[in-house]
């Protein structure tokens, strides 16, 4: 009985293993030959499978940004490098693409910027994924274990005094690093970021077509989403500014 089920699973992982290569290998060929949109409809296809099985891949939405960069759809791209960054925040290849796709958007709003102290958390805790940041705290736990087992049974003094000033930064390590986890897997939960895909779409300053249009934004721009209201989402751009748009006109990271 144990021999069927490990033979049923190497034979599932086998046909998994021999799927992706051969995606990978079709896609590749659609790549070679120019043929963004095949290769995008392939890597569509594949997501959406995935998706449907609970899972999601970041290395998938990289390919699916680079395939609809290369079509010239600037505003998809972003989205999947943003999905793709959601999921991997320390991927630097993902990082550089967005901000060269960046430069192909119309629009050019300053950074407000954050307090000094927030960009120097954020940076720190966009280094690596939910699942790197909780590997790191497992590791960082079970040293602890290891330097209050010394603390306890070793008697020589100076042994006692660095395992307990080392303990004190494993301690902070590690609630460190289960915050990064933590705030990571909420932001993937409760997603708030949206693109926008419209080719030119007005904010206005309530939701309704007919009030004050406080400024106007173009496919690929970034914004976060504030509140809902029917078919309307307050949003908020880089530089601060907060307007309403219609909820078709983007879509969610």
């Amino acid at each position: 009985m144990k021999r069927s089920i490990l033979f049923l699973v190497i034979v599932l992982l086998s046909n998994a293993l021999c799927s992706a290569q051969s995606l990978n290998e079709q896609v590749n060929k659609a790549y070679a030959a120019k043929e963004y949109g095949k290769a995008i409809s392939m890597l569509e296809a594949e997501a959406a499978k995935q998706k449907k099985d609970g899972l999601e891949s970041p290395q998938l939405y990289y390919n699916l940004g680079n395939a609809y960069f290369r079509s010239n759809n600037i505003a998809k791209a972003m989205l999947y490098y943003e999905r793709a960054l959601l999921l991997n925040p320390g991927d630097r290849d993902t990082r550089a693409n967005i901000e060269f796709a960046r430069t192909k958007i119309e629009d050019k709003f300053a950074d407000k910027g954050d307090f000094f102290l927030s960009d120097w958390y954020n940076g720190i805790r966009n280094l690596a994924s939910s699942n790197t940041w909780s590997n790191i705290s497992i590791g960082l736990f079970i040293v602890f274990l290891l330097c209050l087992s010394l603390f306890l049974f070793d008697k020589r003094v100076i042994v006692k005094q660095t395992v307990f000033y080392t303990g004190i930064v494993i301690i902070v390590l590690f609630v460190f690093c289960n915050l990064f986890a933590f705030r990571h897997k909420y932001n993937i939960e409760n997603r708030n970021t949206a693109i926008i895909m419209a080719g030119a779409v007005s904010a206005y300053s309530a939701p309704n077509a007919g009030d004050k249009e406080v400024f106007t934004l173009h496919a690929g721009s970034k914004v976060e989403i504030l509140k809902k209201d029917g078919n309307w989402v307050e949003i908020e751009i880089i530089s601060g500014d907060v307007g309403w748009v219609e909820a078709d006109k983007l879509e969610i990271i």
